[in-house]
């Protein structure tokens, strides 16, 4: 009975040890010691971001103000870089500088965020292109800033001292379209803390569950060596082991609801993110159609690039928390394996020309014309690979190759192989490839980037399709990317027709438009599309202000935003509805909604069909199309 009531003490100690100050001292350090083991590539990505604004400015600026500012920015990576290689931060070392390493790296790196601040006060262009190059860039720094996610107070520091100025310069400036600007700046700010907070409390839950396990783990040994020589007590230990699972139990319930909750963030945050990149990648395409200089459509090219890239990087993660959350789902329609492959190869052949490479594509004549299966998820893990193959090879060729495994009256087995002749990969690093944020090159110079995503969304999609996932490669030689997937061969011999080619729309539609979109910006560019395809157009800022515009007059079709103030767009569209029954006018959802299941909402709601932002002026077209014919 005294051993029981002592282990129960033992449990009580562990649990207030949890919340102890020395636990929270232990967590805090083990954060700090990650932010500056992993901010190394911030830092190299914000001293090259120097560089090229100094070069961008050198002939508007005085000189010795741009390399006093340069030469503050270096020293500031230096001695940030200093610290984290010379590793005179590591607490193995048991040393009093060791803290002031680690205070002065967090110094520095508050300096570096007021330097970036600098240049919204001294050194804010007056050419409104280099404003949206300075604007890129200190939204480039401050998202490669993530990578001081680890101590959530630094980083809004950082960002805080290198946005600020900037939105209250661009506020101070006046005017509709830099007082937008600067309202984006604070909700991109605001984005970024609060994503960084939510990482920062979800990586020091962990850490401090790691902690309680290791103490717990450490005390379940002592148990069971007591155990041993306590046979008359051996009930209540066991009873006490019964607890200690029912806590971990809970422990897992929480994890769970933690995954759960940060699918519903990702969801939110999606829909927060895409409303200004639509205004920012909408924006980019009008420009694009304009009278353009050499380097002004260079630029634009290269905004655009970026935008589509952090666009690309915000579908993965959604992906990501879809599979997570089991809510993606894999269709079964007819698709023609060819087509997907010269999908691929055709678009990605101009990479490969620019790198002096050979793209090409084998498949087994064998091979079905047309089978069942999900196009979408085969087009998007092939466009992964091939996308992965070209960017880690340098010379050589990279070969789709598509043979038919096995097969019997009803479905096939077909392996899709990428093939490469790139820098290869080490065996050590294999399994470690398909796990999230995971990439083979994973310090901080990493020559070709990436989020680390790609192949782990790629081998989920694979085993959703009840295939199989795996990868041969030889360091130096290149590497061969495989899946295996079942798939049902069509009755059918050949694929229905597609009304989707660009290439058979009309140069002009004929039409009125009622335009339902409370953003402003968005208002505007979505006007802007409709003029370019020949159609007229009505603004309406929320739903009630729509039904007041429809009394008023005739339009031929309605794009529907769903999140409004006063009335929202599936209210708008039920009541719309409800006037008059046999009413032929199509309502279109034009929405930053696209997680899983918002479509069938708004066709639910009464909608007619259904746009995601950010919108693309050629998609756009297209569904006009189908309901201004």
């Amino acid at each position: 009975m005294e051993q029981a009531l002592n282990n129960t003490a033992i449990a009580e100690q562990l649990k207030s040890g949890y919340e102890s100050k020395a636990f929270t001292d232990r967590v805090m350090q083990t954060q700090v010691t990650r932010l500056i083991e992993g901010s190394g590539f911030g830092g190299f990505v914000g001293f090259f971001m120097a560089i090229i604004w100094v070069t961008l400015l050198w002939n508007k600026l005085p000189h010795i103000v741009l390399s006093v500012w340069l030469g503050f920015m270096t020293l500031l990576f230096l001695v940030r870089t200093i610290i984290t290689y010379s590793r005179v931060y590591d607490p193995g070392r048991q040393r009093a500088y060791v803290y002031i390493a680690r205070r002065w790296y967090l110094v520095a790196v508050l300096i570096t965020g007021a330097g970036w601040g600098i240049t919204s006060t001294l050194m804010f262009p007056y050419d409104r292109l280099e404003q949206v190059v300075l604007a890129f860039i200190l939204a480039g720094v401050a998202a490669s800033g993530v990578t001081l996610s680890h101590v959530a107070w630094v980083y809004s520091g950082f960002v805080g001292l290198a946005l600020v100025p900037l939105m209250v310069r661009l506020f101070y400036i006046g005017g509709e379209v830099y007082y937008a600007l600067s309202a984006m700046t604070g909700l991109f700010m605001l984005v970024m803390i609060l994503a960084v907070y939510r990482m920062y409390l979800a990586s020091s839950g962990a850490l401090r569950l790691e902690y309680a396990n290791q103490a717990l783990i450490d005390d379940l040994t002592q148990a069971g060596v007591k155990l041993e020589n306590m046979n008359k007590e051996l009930t209540d230990e066991i009873e006490h082991v019964k607890r200690m699972e029912n806590e971990l139990k809970l422990a897992k319930e929480k994890a769970e609801e933690m995954s759960r909750a940060k699918g519903e963030f990702l969801a939110n945050m999606s829909h927060e993110i895409r409303t200004p990149m639509n205004g920012v990648i909408g924006t980019l395409q009008l420009l694009s159609d304009t009278r353009l200089e050499p380097t002004q459509k260079d630029y634009v090219e290269t905004a655009c690039k970026s935008a589509n890239s952090l666009l690309a990087i915000l579908n993965d993660i959604l992906d990501l928390s879809k599979i997570e959350a089991g809510k993606l789902n894999i269709e079964l329609i007819p698709l023609d394996v060819r087509e997907i492959v010269d999908e691929i190869v055709t678009p990605h052949s101009m990479t490969a020309e620019e790198k002096a490479i050979r793209i090409y594509a084998d498949i087994d004549p064998g091979l079905p014309a047309v089978l069942m299966g999900d196009p979408t998820r085969i087009r998007q893990v092939l466009a992964n690979l091939v996308s992965n193959a070209l960017k880690f090879t340098e010379k050589g060729h990279v070969l789709v190759r598509v043979k038919v495994v096995a097969r019997d009256n009803d479905t096939v087995d077909v392996r899709m192989e990428v093939e490469d002749t790139g820098i290869g990969i080490e065996a050590h690093v294999k399994n470690e490839l398909f796990n999230e944020f995971t990439q083979a090159d994973g310090s901080t110079t990493r020559k070709y980037g990436g989020t680390g995503l790609g192949l782990a969304i790629v081998k989920q999609l694979v085993e959703m399709m009840h295939g199989e996932f795996g990868v041969d490669s030889t360091p130096g030689l290149g590497s061969t990317f495989w899946f295996q997937i079942p798939l049902d061969i069509s009755a059918e011999q050949t694929l229905p027709a597609s009304t989707d080619d660009v290439q058979s729309l009309p140069a002009k539609l004929d039409g009125h438009v009622l335009l339902v979109e409370d953003n402003p910006i968005n208002q505007m560019i979505a006007q802007k599309m409709l003029e370019k395809i020949g159609l007229e157009s009505t603004v309406a800022s929320d739903g009630q202000q729509a039904l007041d515009r429809l009394a008023q007059g005739a339009f031929d079709a309605v794009l529907m935003d769903c999140q409004m103030p006063v009335m929202d767009g599936f209210e708008a569209t039920r009541r719309i509805k409800e006037q008059d029954v046999s009413l032929k006018l199509p309502i279109i959802a034009m929405t930053a909604n696209v997680m899983e299941g918002d479509r069938d909402k708004c066709i639910e709601a009464g909608m007619n069909d259904y746009i995601g932002k950010p919108v693309i002026e050629a998609e756009l077209k297209k569904v006009l199309l189908r309901w201004l014919n």
